[in-house]
């Protein structure tokens, strides 16, 4: 595997990665570029967008193209953050898109809450239902100590209606 990142240029960095497995039951071979940009100007801005090609072998010599793009930006005690996915599939029925999106919110240096949500959409022909995601979290910090939790749903998993799931999750931590 190659893997090179760029130094920053101007608050732009950039990613290549390529791997060529041939003879493996996995991928034949795969390769990304991403470009990250935090501009000077712009404080609290940082733009991303990745590219990844992959040919699998797996009887049918397939090739899947997936594009990335987000932007999170932080004013105060908010950060926001959005990203938009893309997956092309040669597999007929097999494609797939997603958006996301968050906001957490610093109430002071030592709690924060935040909101997420993300919705995943199945090629039409795949009959299969959208998958919805929602999150709320929390975080307390005092000294080294940190509680933090989160409650997660999604509705509709892996695209099968009615296949619903919660999660709750609560930490403590302690640094030494």
């Amino acid at each position: 595997m190659f893997i090179y990142t760029s130094p920053s240029m101007g608050g732009a960095t950039a990613t290549v990665a390529y791997v060529n497995a041939g003879g493996s039951d996995a991928a034949a071979s795969y390769m990304d570029f991403a470009v990250a940009i935090s501009p000077d100007a712009i404080e609290g801005l940082t733009l991303g967008f990745a590219n990844s090609d992959n040919t699998i072998n797996d009887g049918a010599n397939r090739d899947q193209d997936e594009t990335t793009m987000y932007a999170t930006y932080a004013m105060g005690a908010f950060t926001v953050g959005v990203q938009s996915s893309d997956l092309d599939d040669t597999t007929a029925n097999s494609d797939q898109e997603s958006i996301a999106y968050g906001i957490t919110y610093a109430v002071n240096d030592d709690f924060s809450v935040g909101y997420s949500y993300h919705e995943l959409e199945f090629e039409s022909g795949a009959s299969l239902s959208d998958q919805e995601s929602t999150g709320v979290s929390a975080s307390f910090t005092s000294g080294g100590m940190t509680l933090a939790g989160a409650m997660n749903e999604v509705e509709n998993m892996g695209g099968t209606a009615a296949t619903d799931r919660e999660g709750y999750e609560f930490t403590l931590s302690f640094a030494f």
